[in-house]
């Protein structure tokens, strides 16, 4: 990494970097999006819900390393002994983990977490906003500015819907625009 004197720079844009995860959780994938959680006093992450904050990708899974199973079926925990942090990206490119049961999504269509939660992805579909004229509508331009902040990125390939009950096509090529839109609380 090359950082400029007196920029400010930790990382530079797409590098990768390595997040402690709470100890509950485990991955059998990589793709799912990840929220920012507090444990026992350090910052840790785990999969987000439906309206969590995004902060990052996985860019793979808590594979435990010893297990000889094929298919894998062992997948270590955020409290052990073998598995200290994950390597995630927030920045780029990635492939995101689809939420079942998806809706259609097209190039360029904005993507945040499902519903279903889980750490999955699907379409993002706004709140409705009527006439402000008739009415008021504070409430619904605030949870569509929320909202925004919890795009996660826009498509760049097509998914059919519900395709991520197929085999190998559980995921969705994504921009990420993580974190470029502010939350208003």
């Amino acid at each position: 990494m090359t950082t400029i004197e007196g920029s400010g720079l930790i990382r530079e844009p797409g590098e990768i970097f390595r997040k402690e995860i709470i100890d509950a959780e485990s991955l059998d994938d990589s793709g799912y999006v990840l929220k920012h959680v507090e444990e026992t006093s350090i910052q840790k992450v785990g999969k987000a819900a439906s309206g969590d904050p995004p902060f990052a990708i996985n860019m793979r899974s808590t594979k435990d390393p010893l297990d000889n199973n094929f298919p894998v079926t062992l997948f270590l925990l955020g409290s052990s002994d073998r598995l200290v942090s994950i390597d995630c990206v927030d920045d780029g490119e990635a492939g995101l983990k689809v939420a079942d049961n998806n809706a259609a999504i097209a190039v360029g269509d904005p993507i945040t977490v499902a519903s279903s939660g889980g750490g999955k992805v699907d379409k993002y579909t706004p709140t409705t906003v009527g006439d402000t004229m008739a009415g008021d509508e504070s409430t619904n331009i605030i949870a569509r500015f929320t909202e925004l902040g919890e795009i996660v990125g826009y498509a760049t390939e097509k998914v059919a819907m519900g395709s991520a009950m197929a085999p190998a096509q559980d995921k969705i090529k994504t921009r990420l625009t993580i974190k470029l839109v502010p939350l208003i609380a």
